[in-house]
């Protein structure tokens, strides 16, 4: 029905805010997108708000809970003491800190010159921190129960006139919050919550083009480094490490190093450790509760707007946790429960769901080394559109608080400054018997109630505590600590470990000792903080190498394999043969990745000692080289074609102890040398592929790899093979992609043949993409002949490629305005790719034959209004709305178990809320959703085309057309790749139906009961 008309990201996590006010004038603002900017310029303010609705007070909000048995929800901080709370933070002394975001979406100070090629907001300059920035609207509060009966009495604020604030921590003798582009730090030695001075500026680089994602989450670790989370679509560049979109970053105060923890994602949103010290986040990425973050890992993410992954040779990534349960996406903020009041909950993920008004419960399992989740309890269900909960964090008391946005509205697609700046709830879920808490002071605590804390059942104090300890750094509790360690066995001798290493009580014989303790998370903690320094010493390198030998526990082996990439080659090298050895992972989810990422790390500086490492044979046929090595080597040593990698590779192609390993390795080559061409082929390399082509059944693989590098016979026998069809189909795919990269005109005849004979619509596909890549109008005469003996899928095929040059869309639109080609056969989506080459010729038959495709924000307005008085007048037909829906939008869209999944399913959306939906109908292009948007291809020669990137590699990126069909092209080329910023679900729905059945449609998507609430 439409692409959706609001780029969701996290929701309104980090989405919802009110910015600086729109303007009032009729003048473009500049601010904006020009869809944007064109419903402001057409927008008079004073509106109601989009559902016209107020908010609930919190009593009447609280009325609309429905809750899970055995607990209670109350509302103990609400406004005035509120307003767009984003994040919360529970200090030393059991005190609740807000952040309120009130200058979204657009920063004080600043003007938006222009969107990027990925639509992200470029700003006229970047804003300088505090005290010289331009004042903003945000605040950070304290809130503070002075009497200890629940009740938050006492507020103050600590600092105000802050400019796009996301998250707080305290902590080292002062306030840390995070501001993008900054991570501020205000000393406050005293603790009398008034700043000693001007805000020190620890980091700074976190992108603000998109004021919904970006930075976020503030944790301190148990290893005393700061940990946050970091969204989709914002750039960041901090101290020199560059990295687009989702990921777990870290800083460590004293020594002031950063990194990426590890990457992608999904829109990432909130940070929690488990009691284990487990890095987890929320997501709005697909079915899921959120991610498990092994150290270094690389994660899925949306390959065009949010680019590829760090490391270009990465060949891999992991995906989400595992799932069962409610479906609807946007867990976007999590916790691991483990406070010990709430006992249904523990251990238990605790989610809340902005989209749909909901908090879930959902239990962790083992999934090999890492975890899948199975919903439970349904904590918190609201009819009440204005509970929208951003923020989840577990209080000392041992309740779980809800940050609630509170406001009808959700999504940023309409830029009208319609959100409601007052409103604002902390709720708290709590066990039927609460206990509540008596004002305490870790922060004058003595060293034996901190080491008592420890102890304690509920997590929260025990982290307190350790944090407490590392502000301190006092020596001289290391001897009970080590004795702590040494004699126990469970959680404590894990909290007593992170204690000595808080105290500065990390030696090498400490660790040493720690890595042969019967508790696996020691080993693993260990393990972890030796590769925090990318060194060790001999005797260290050898511990951990034995580690590596004898370790049972999988989940410890992830670390190991973590740590080795970590670690200079001499010592990373052994450990990672060892890993490779280990049959038992093969299986896991997290381990053999890991173990290619920490080889990979030296495939280039050590070279030398990874072929010697390969000269022992055995190695080539473990599971874990036979699966996930071999072939990754072959395609590193080929994507990155120096010299010295192809000698490399041939040296490979040498040691290879068997034929499965020699596939294994050629197959890896051929991945590698997709896209662009081999400048020059070292000699060694050409006496392998010379000894191969004699010796070896020549398979689509050999053929293709030979002939890209440039062995004469090869290109000549996949000709002949094309020409004959020969081979597996598989086979005959490839060769296929392999004749047409090389953009041979003299074999555009032998295509076109193949084509007049084909019968398989797959092939006739494959066929049609690859005389798309020559410029030739005998192909165009061609495939408009064709194109009524057809099917529908290879007609759409053919369609797109014709769209996709000039002289062939001139000649597609001659031939419709011919009667030779039916408009219903040409896509809105063709049509404006055809647009945009701004051809009068062309757009003057599309003018005669489709009309306008597009129309002014003014009656896109008008209409919205219409179809809400429409609405207003009555319920229509569901049954015949139902039929309406197969035909009009379940080509694209999913509703319950009805329709495909080309666009977004629509299954989850707030598809009974007028003020969101109706103008997404009507408007399309007012916002995409980000892993919805299309890019546009330019090609040297010519060639314009309209898809997505699935994937995005250093010599190439992979293009699927609208169709599904892919298509690798070389980044040489490329002349152009921009997201697009229009829609291709075409404008005109609501104007194409009649009332009647705009009316019976609406009503059955309106009303439909799949999984709204």
């Amino acid at each position: 029905m439409f692409r959706t008309a609001v780029q969701l990201g996290i929701a309104i996590s980090l989405v919802i805010g009110s910015g600086n006010g729109l303007a009032a004038d009729k003048k473009k603002d500049e601010r904006y997108s020009p869809q944007i900017a064109e419903f402001v310029k057409n927008f008079t303010p004073g509106g109601a708000l989009p559902d016209g609705s107020d908010s609930p007070t919190p009593e009447e909000s609280l009325r609309l809970f429905a809750v899970s048995a055995g607990i209670k929800v109350d509302a103990p901080l609400h406004e005035p003491e509120v307003a767009q709370p984003l994040n919360m933070y529970f200090d030393e002394r059991g005190r609740i800190w807000v952040v309120q975001y009130l200058q979204y979406p657009y920063p004080a100070g600043l003007k938006v010159v222009k969107y990027d090629k990925y639509l992200r907001a470029v700003f006229d300059k970047v804003p300088p921190p505090p005290p010289h920035h331009t004042r903003g609207k945000d605040k950070v509060t304290i809130h503070e129960d002075t009497d200890g009966d629940g009740e938050f009495d006492k507020h103050k604020t600590f600092v105000d006139g802050l400019n796009m604030a996301r998250s707080v921590i305290t902590g080292r003798g002062g306030v840390w919050v995070l501001m993008p582009p900054y991570l501020l730090f205000y000393p406050d030695r005293n603790r009398d919550d008034v700043p000693d001075g001007d805000p020190v500026v620890h980091l700074e680089g976190f992108g603000l083009e998109d004021t919904h994602s970006g930075a976020n989450s503030l944790r301190w670790g148990p290893d005393g480094w700061i940990y946050g989370a970091h969204g989709s679509t914002c750039t960041a560049d901090v101290k020199g490490v560059k990295f687009l979109g989702q990921a777990i970053w870290r800083y460590h105060p004293e020594t002031q190093r950063f990194e990426v923890f590890a990457e992608g994602g999904g829109n990432t949103y909130s940070l929690d450790f488990d009691k284990h010290g487990r890095v987890f986040s929320g997501s709005n990425y697909g079915k899921t509760r959120g991610l498990h973050y092994p150290q270094g890992g690389a994660f899925i993410k949306g390959w065009g707007k949010h680019g590829p992954l760090m490391n270009p040779y990465s060949f891999g990534w992991f995906e989400h946790m595992k799932h069962k349960g409610y479906s609807p996406r946007f867990a976007q903020t999590m916790i691991v429960y483990e406070g010990g009041a709430i006992p249904q909950l523990e251990g238990q993920i605790v989610a809340g769901m902005a989209l749909t008004s909901r908090v879930q419960a959902s239990q962790l399992s083992r999934d090999t080394s890492s975890f899948q989740t199975e919903d439970t309890d349904v904590l918190i269900n609201s009819t009440n559109r204005w509970f929208r909960p951003v923020d989840t964090k577990a209080g000392p008391d041992g309740a779980i608080y809800i940050a609630d946005w509170c406001d009808s509205r959700l999504s940023h697609l309409d830029p009208r400054d319609t959100w409601s700046k007052t409103t604002g709830r902390i709720y708290r879920i709590r066990a039927d018997e609460h206990k509540t808490q008596k004002p305490f002071d870790y922060g004058n605590a003595t060293s034996d109630q901190l080491l008592k804390a420890l102890r304690h059942s509920n997590k929260w104090h025990r982290q307190t505590a350790l944090r407490v300890l590392h502000d301190r750094r006092d020596r001289s509790l290391l001897p009970r600590l080590n004795r702590l360690v040494a004699e126990e066995k469970g959680q404590l001798a894990l909290e007593a470990f992170w204690a000595v290493n808080a105290c500065g009580g990390f030696t090498e014989e400490f660790a040493n000792s720690c890595l042969t303790h019967e508790n696996p998370m020691i080993r693993f903690w260990t393990t972890r903080l030796i590769g925090d320094d990318n060194a060790a010493s001999d005797k260290l390198k050898n511990c951990v190498l034995a580690l590596a030998k004898r370790e049972k526990v999988n989940e410890v082996r992830v670390q190991i394999a973590s740590t080795a990439k970590r670690l200079p080659a001499n010592s990373s090298l052994p450990i990672v043969r060892e890993l490779i050895t280990a049959e038992k992972d093969a299986d896991d989810i997290h381990i053999p990745l890991l173990v290619w990422w920490a080889l990979e790390n030296k495939a280039a500086s050590h070279r030398g000692e990874i072929e010697r490492m390969l000269e022992d044979s055995t190695l080539w046929e473990t599971p874990i080289g036979s699966r996930f090595i071999v072939s990754r080597l072959g395609q590193r040593y080929t994507t990155e074609r120096s010299d010295e990698n192809l000698r490399s590779v041939a040296k490979l192609l040498e040691l290879a102890p068997s034929e499965q390993a020699l596939t294994k390795l050629i197959e890896g080559m051929d991945k590698g040398l997709q896209g662009d061409p081999v400048k020059s082929v070292p000699k060694e390399m050409q006496q392998q592929v010379a000894r191969l082509w004699k010796e070896r059944e020549h398979d689509a693989s050999l053929i293709s790899v030979a002939a890209r590098l440039k062995h004469g016979p090869a290109l000549k026998e996949a000709l002949v093979r094309v020409a004959n069809r020969e081979g597996s189909s598989s086979a005959q795919s490839a060769l296929i992609q392999l004749v047409a990269d090389q953009r041979d005109k003299s074999t555009i005849p032998t295509f076109m043949n193949l084509l007049g004979q084909e019968k398989n619509g797959k092939r006739q596909v494959e066929l049609i993409q690859a005389l798309s890549r020559f410029h030739t109008t005998r192909i165009a005469d061609l495939l408009i002949k064709r194109l009524p003996q057809w099917s529908s899928s290879t007609r759409v095929a053919a369609i797109n490629a014709l769209a996709s040059r000039l002289e062939w869309s001139q000649l597609l639109l001659d031939a419709v305005d011919l009667d030779h080609v039916r408009t219903e056969w040409i896509s809105i989506g063709n049509l404006l790719a055809i647009q945009e080459y701004g051809c009068d010729h062309c757009n003057g038959i599309i003018a005669k034959h489709w009309g306008r495709l597009r129309h002014s924000s003014e009656e896109k307005q008008k209409e919205i209004a219409r179809v809400k008085r429409l609405l207003a007048k009555g319920r229509g037909d569901v049954k015949k709305g139902e039929e309406l829906f197969k035909v009009v939008c379940a080509t694209c869209h999913r509703l319950g178990k009805t329709g495909k999944n080309i666009g977004p399913n629509l299954t989850g959306y707030e598809r009974d809320n007028l003020g969101f939906i109706i103008p997404a109908i009507v408007d399309p292009s007012l916002a995409i959703r980000e892993e919805y948007t299309t890019f546009n291809l330019l090609t040297k020669d010519g060639q314009s085309l309209t898809g997505f990137l699935s994937r995005n590699d250093p010599q190439s990126i992979t293009f699927m057309d609208l169709t599904g069909s892919k298509q690798v092209i070389a980044r040489r080329n490329i002349v152009d790749l921009a997201a697009s910023q229009t829609s291709l679900m075409p404008e005109g729905l609501t104007t194409a139906l009649t009332d009647e059945q705009l009316r019976d449609l609406l009503s059955y998507f309106i009303t439909h009961p799949a999984k709204r609430r």
